[in-house]
């Protein structure tokens, strides 16, 4: 079923492709107001954070989450930056590595965060006659024994996740080599998952978020 253009996709290519979101991803504040007329809240710097003050609760709160991270890490995460599934033989998937660059920028982790989206970049970017900047899902094992790609095809909410993660990490560490990155696989997402289809008027069109293209494509919002 397809999602309407209220879909998180739909609001950061909008956000970022404009330019909403690069003086905010870059560490400014975005002077933007909320659909009810009220001033968003901007993210806290690493700056405004550390400022202030550590209540007791909150630093057993941190020290719970750093062990957690510590953990997952060592579990699940190798040391060239490839996301391990251990329940599905030891495949990897692009979510698996969407979902460790997020929790790295949330940890404040830049080099965990670093290693897994080059691993990805380079083991997952899809190939062949019209390369695009997006991830193929699924890497592991193949049924010749050796290790590589297993299906091409992208996960469209994988690269969701992966271009919040870069947009995030763009803004926390003064990175514009991400947000350039993420605006490159906004655009291809944009292209390769979406579609515009005419609504009550010729002149009014919904762009729709689509898992594939494979019809039949119902534009249904429900």
């Amino acid at each position: 079923m397809a999602h309407p253009k209220n879909s998180l996709l739909s609001l950061i290519c909008r956000s970022v492709l404009i330019g909403g979101l690069t003086s905010s991803c870059l560490g400014h504040s975005s002077i933007d107001q909320t659909t009810d007329g009220t001033t968003p809240r901007a993210l806290p710097t690493p700056e405004s954070t550390t400022s202030e003050s550590t209540s007791p609760s909150t630093a057993a709160t941190d020290a719970i989450l750093r062990q957690s991270w510590s953990a997952y890490k060592e579990r699940f995460i190798q040391p060239d930056g490839r996301v391990i599934d251990w329940e599905a033989d030891a495949r990897t998937v692009s979510e698996g590595q969407a979902y460790a660059m997020l929790r790295a920028v949330l940890m404040d982790d830049p080099e965990t965060f670093a290693i897994t989206l080059a691993w990805a970049e380079t083991n997952l970017r899809r190939s062949g006659e019209n390369p695009d900047q997006l991830w193929a899902w699924k890497w592991g094992k193949t049924s010749n024994g050796s290790w590589g790609m297993i299906d091409a095809n992208f996960a469209s909410d994988a690269d969701v996740d992966a271009i919040t993660a870069l947009i995030l990490a763009a803004r926390q560490w003064d990175r514009p080599d991400y947000l350039k990155l993420a605006r490159s696989k906004l655009q291809d997402l944009w292209a390769l998952s979406t579609v515009e289809v005419a609504s009550t008027t010729p002149e009014e069109k919904t762009r729709y978020f689509c898992r594939d293209r494979s019809p039949p494509f119902n534009p249904s919002p429900t």
